[in-house]
């Protein structure tokens, strides 16, 4: 901000001080009992002078919402800034697992026949998304609520959830309807190794993770896209000889209150696990996704 605006704001936070002009709270139109700013009707506009409330709500959900594409939530790999970023997804015909999308453009790239780290994450959106919603007062009263509701928040692995959640007020948390989850689970891996590039594969906030899903009130829908791995049997196996991390790891989702969800799994799970498990509030799918073997060979690089 350079010293203009600075100056430029500077009485208006005057006056919010002296008590002369309230704070809006974070998120009001998604608030009952809090101060609301004046909001002129505009209807010297044809967005508002012509057209219903109806067909205003319609142009908003096309252009915030989108139930077929996930809305990426990315960290934010600068040190300043926001702590996340969003990314509409571009690589919906990937066969490979979610978090291995194209659209995070952090595989590894070849320089003088040598696989190297990967290039720079993208810390700013491919859209402009919230560019409608910042346009006036009285779209982002009309139209706030769509951008949580009629979207599809997809999270990868263990860190982004947390992280996107502190980045926002709880009332816009509260909001969101459709989450997506996809991650790689390995119980004998260090779950850190690899963490920079890909989730980390033991997910040791898994217990937060839920705890944080079963504080959405108004969840519609969550889904899940696990490639579980057991390196000592193989990639694409899994027995009881590892069902201490593999029962928590289901059982935690049990607490979670949801319309719909379902749980996508690489693999059969073994009979007697399933019974160790019990009864459960979703449903487990099988499919089995591809590995991007590119994520490898960065490792071998180094």
């Amino acid at each position: 901000m350079n010293r203009r605006d600075k100056l430029r704001r500077f009485p208006n936070k005057l006056l919010q001080v002296v008590g002369l002009r309230p704070t809006l709270a974070p998120a009001w139109p998604l608030q009952d009992n809090c101060h609301i700013p004046t909001i002129l009707n505009q209807l010297q506009s044809p967005l508002f002078g012509k057209l219903s409330i109806e067909l205003r709500i319609s142009i908003y959900s096309d252009v915030l919402g989108d139930l077929e594409r996930f809305l990426h939530i990315c960290l934010n790999k600068k040190k300043k800034g926001r702590r996340v970023a969003h990314w509409r997804c571009t690589d919906t015909e990937s066969p490979f697992p979610t978090w291995q999308h194209n659209c995070f453009r952090d595989l590894p790239f070849l320089k003088s026949g040598t696989y190297h780290n990967f290039p720079p994450g993208f810390t700013t959106t491919n859209d402009l998304l919230t560019a409608l919603l910042l346009s006036c007062r009285r779209i982002y009263s009309e139209a706030l609520a769509i951008l949580y509701e009629r979207n599809i928040f997809h999270f990868r692995g263990g860190i982004t959830l947390p992280a996107f959640k502190r980045s926002i007020p709880i009332v816009q948390w509260a909001a969101i309807r459709n989450v997506h989850i996809s991650t790689a689970y390995t119980p004998w891996l260090y779950p850190l190794r690899f963490a920079s590039y890909k989730p980390p594969k033991s997910l040791p906030n898994w217990d937060q993770i839920c705890k944080d899903l079963g504080s959405l009130p108004n969840l519609q829908s969550l889904s899940f896209d696990i490639l579980a791995n057991d390196v000592y049997a193989g990639r694409g196996s899994f027995g009881l000889a590892a069902p201490r991390p593999v029962l928590p790891f289901l059982e935690s989702l049990k607490a979670i209150k949801c319309k719909r969800m379902e749980v996508e799994l690489n693999m059969e799970l073994p009979g007697d696990l399933l019974h160790r498990l019990g009864p459960v509030n979703y449903k487990i799918t099988v499919r089995e996704r591809p590995y991007h073997g590119k994520y490898y060979r960065i490792g071998a690089s180094k």
